[in-house]
Formats: structure tokens, C-alpha cells, sequence
């Protein structure tokens, strides 16, 4: 007599992250909702280093949080998902922010660089500058100023630079390096010459 075949083992539930971010990616108004919600206030914090005027911010933020979306279906569940998503919301922006650059709109930050510098968890070392943080950052070459925005006010990694800017991590180290070495010998002449910030 033959034995029945043994059932087949219970599903293993889905971690309730992963759950959710599979039923945006299939359109669920519910899961897309929380994933918005979890994701917009770092996007817009992105957006607004990156771009001059709020308009240009809100259009990048709107065309990351599209992205986002978009993307949903592919998440692995391998980092968390606000480190998910703000990976592909800085390429989408830094993608806006050249191409704003392209068409001669005005994009070099204002206020929000040194707000975000100001709120960074690894200070870099241009605090109580003879000048506002964003006119030194200004007068860098553009992928040394983005490193720097990635790196010291927003926060990410080295690694996680090298994915969104798409060169590699040395690359990215070697930026920082010569773009903090700008900004330190920019700081050395205004204090040589006595220069104030203006109050």
C-alpha cells in the first residue's frame, strides 16, 4: 500500500515591508499610500539641496516619488526600504538638476544647504564660515558639490554615492577629497583677507 504523499510545507509569510512594497508595485492604493508617506519627507529634503527654486524642487520630488513607485515591484528586501527608495530618488534628482543645468535653468541651492548642513550627523569641516556655506559650495566644480551634498548633508554612504552618481567608489572618495580641499583653501583666503559673513 502506498503512502499518501506528505503535504507540502506551510507558507512562509512574507516579511510585512516586503508584503507591502509587492502590493504597491501591483497597485494597491493602500501600500502605495504608506509607501508615500514613509518616503516623501527624505525626497523632498533631496529635491530642495539640489534645486533653486521650490517649483523646480516640488517637479523633481513629484518625478522621484513617480519613480519610486514605479520601482516598487523590484524591491528585494535587501536594505531598508526609505534606503531603497532615497537611492532612486537621488538619481531621478541629480537627473533633473543636469538637466536643468542643460537648459540654463538657475539650480545651485540656496538656504536648504545650510540647513541640511547644519542638520548633518557628520559635520563637515565648514562650520562658522566667514561665508554661507552655499557660495563656497557654488563655486565647485558640480560633481565635487554633489558628493558633498550626498556625503555630509544628506548622509549617505560612499557606496551608496557611487551607485546613485554611477562611477565608483573610489571615484567618489577621490571627489570628496579634492572638494573638501577647495572648500578648506576658500575658508584659508576669506580669513586671510578678513572677510565677514554679512549679518
Amino acid at each position: 500500500m502506498t503512502r499518501p504523499p506528505p503535504p507540502p510545507p506551510p507558507a512562509v509569510p512574507l516579511p510585512l515591508d516586503l508584503e507591502r512594497m509587492r502590493r504597491a508595485g501591483a497597485g494597491d492604493p493602500e501600500a502605495q499610500t504608506w509607501l508615500m508617506t514613509h518616503v516623501i519627507p527624505r525626497v523632498r529634503r533631496i529635491a530642495r539641496a539640489f534645486l533653486r527654486s521650490s517649483a523646480d524642487a516640488d517637479d523633481a520630488a513629484q518625478l522621484a516619488l513617480l519613480a519610486i513607485l514605479e520601482s516598487a515591484s523590484t524591491y528585494r528586501g535587501e536594505a531598508a526600504v526609505e534606503a531603497w527608495a532615497r537611492r532612486i530618488a537621488a538619481r531621478t534628482i541629480l537627473r533633473y538638476a543636469k538637466q536643468q543645468r542643460r537648459d540654463g535653468a538657475p539650480v545651485a541651492p540656496e538656504s536648504a544647504i545650510d540647513e541640511e548642513v547644519a542638520q548633518a550627523p557628520h559635520q563637515p569641516p565648514f562650520e562658522a564660515l566667514p561665508r554661507e556655506a552655499r557660495a563656497y559650495l557654488d563655486a565647485l566644480p558640480e560633481a565635487q558639490r554633489n558628493v558633498i551634498l550626498l556625503h555630509h548633508a544628506l548622509d549617505y554612504s560612499i557606496e551608496e554615492i557611487a551607485g546613485m552618481t554611477e562611477v565608483s567608489p573610489d571615484t567618489v572618495k577621490s571627489r570628496l577629497r579634492l572638494g573638501i580641499g577647495a572648500l578648506r583653501k576658500q575658508v584659508r583666503q576669506d580669513i586671510a583677507v578678513g572677510r565677514k559673513r554679512a549679518s
